[in-house]
């Protein structure tokens, strides 16, 4: 067997009735996507997928198939003559059990102004059935009956794509110029099994063609113990304490010194893009950039970022949280990181350039240390002996540099005594007389802002058409000299 295309059936109502439709976010620009030229719909699309043994063999050895049907949602320009001709494809995030969003919220409005498609798919067994659960008349043909079979699954799911009108995906679009393929968390731990098992290879010489041209790998390392490496042949579900510790078990992993947890040997550009949480537990497993032929690579870090403080504030989504019968979302405030949708962007856009020939620029990663002594957590869990250096307000030194921390008009920081793995972060705003005393006036702050912002877009982590805005939403969050 090799990789077949996907067959898919349009579920109806979709900018209504979907998990997770955009479209019912009560917030710009998910609610105004009409205005965009945009629509959303959402497709069961059912395939043959085969299954992996874990071992020594690249790629892995098949040990038998399934048949699968998912669900993908697709939100994208509604006429051939909007659509630029990327798409993005993301593995929807399981780790709450159901499909979470953590890549269109941060760079929809970027996606937006470029015409770019976004599909996304629901990529786990847990989270199929919780869509059968929560809405049965809808998603009650949908079924995962291994989480293996997300492998075979995505590379469908793209090939599927580059087919006449997508598939039935992409209905009037012409055929996509580029796929960016994307996880966030564990779901970017899927990408890195799926390149360092050698299937994105595989794939590509079964179709006799590029299969995904770009990955970005979103706050993931190799080095976080038993999720920075998801095994070809896992399946089912344990239960993490707040560290993620296993409760009632240990988890089989794979050894933390496997060669598998770094990702080398991609013909495509593959983007690693990490906060300060995952720059933490990077130190054992970093590798240095690479413009070689057939290792193409390429790792951002962002200082003063947490694993979790993305744009889109969850009380927003209230319709998901219905539909799925969940509790509403706690109502302490929790920290967002407004620079995220540049920064982003200009990952976003560093790396589709990289994929038309155009080398992505090299950013510094965060400087992190290891305490005399300190070794490599055997479970990859401990990292009490890793630090960041940091500047006099507590910022991270290198990494993706933003306004934030250049020019800080607050400051932010990861309690040391909340969850090893995933900080709690808080944010203070300096008062007037700070204010007053670093920058003298409003006025003055903005100059400079304006004077570094166009610095940082020439290093490649704002956009040009960026810097404005980005000056804007800085300065107003400074609050009153």
């Amino acid at each position: 067997m090799s990789l077949n295309t996907l067959r898919a059936v349009a579920l109806e109502g979709a900018r209504d009735a979907a998990f997770l439709s955009p479209a019912r976010w009560t917030a710009e620009p998910h609610n105004r996507l009409e205005d965009h030229g945009y629509g959303v719909f959402e497709y069961a699309v059912s395939g043959v997928a085969r299954l992996y043994a874990d071992g020594a063999a690249r790629p892995p050895a098949t040990v038998g198939t399934v048949s699968c049907t998912t669900r993908t949602l697709v939100v994208r320009p509604l006429t051939d003559d909007a659509f630029s001709g990327h798409v993005h494809v993301e593995l929807l995030n399981p780790s709450t059990g159901r499909d979470f969003p953590m890549y269109w919220p941060d760079l929809a409005c970027h996606l937006l102004r470029r015409g770019d498609a976004y599909v996304g798919m629901t990529c786990k067994n847990v989270t199929t059935e919780a869509l059968r659960r929560m809405s049965p008349e809808r998603y009650g043909d949908l079924s995962f009956p291994h989480d293996g079979a997300v492998w075979d699954l995505l590379g469908s799911l793209a090939t599927t794509l580059r087919s006449p009108q997508g598939g039935g995906l992409l209905t009037g679009l012409r055929e996509p110029t580029r796929i960016l393929t994307t996880g966030w968390s564990q779901s970017g731990s899927f990408l890195r099994t799926y390149l360092s098992e050698g299937l994105h290879e595989q794939h590509c010489d079964e179709t006799g063609r590029t299969v995904v041209d770009a990955f970005l790998i979103g706050v993931s390392s190799g080095g976080f113990g038993p999720m920075g490496y998801v095994n070809v042949d896992r399946h089912g579900e344990m239960d993490f304490d707040t560290d993620l510790r296993p409760v009632g078990g240990r988890l089989v992993q794979l050894p933390m010194d496997d060669a598998r947890r770094v990702v080398r040997g991609s013909h495509v550009p593959v983007m690693e893009l990490m906060s300060e949480d995952e720059a933490l537990h990077h130190l054992w497993h970093q590798r240095p950039d690479s413009d070689v032929p057939g290792d193409l690579y390429r790792c951002y870090q962002l200082p003063g970022r947490g694993h979790e403080s993305g744009l889109l504030d969850e009380s927003l989504r209230y319709a998901d949280h219905a539909q799925a019968r969940a509790e509403e979302p706690s109502a302490a405030p929790t920290l967002r990181h407004g620079a995220s949708r540049y920064l982003l962007a200009a990952a976003v856009e560093n790396l589709l350039r990289w994929a038309d020939g155009v080398s992505a620029p090299r950013i510094d990663p965060i400087t992190v240390m290891a305490r005399p002594g300190s070794r490599l957590d055997a479970d990859g869990l401990d990292y009490g002996g890793t630090f960041v250096l940091s500047d006099a307000d507590g910022h991270a030194l290198g990494g993706m540099r933003h306004l934030e921390v250049d020019l800080p008009v607050a400051c932010s920081w990861r309690e040391p005594d909340g969850p090893m793995t995933i900080g709690t972060w808080h944010c203070e705003p300096f008062g007037p007389t700070e204010l007053a005393r670093r920058y003298t006036s409003p006025e003055r702050l903005r100059q400079l802002a304006s004077e570094r912002a166009r610095r940082l877009a020439d290093r490649g982590c704002y956009l040009p058409e960026d810097v404005a805005d980005a000056v804007d939403d800085f300065c107003r969050s400074a609050g009153i000299f």
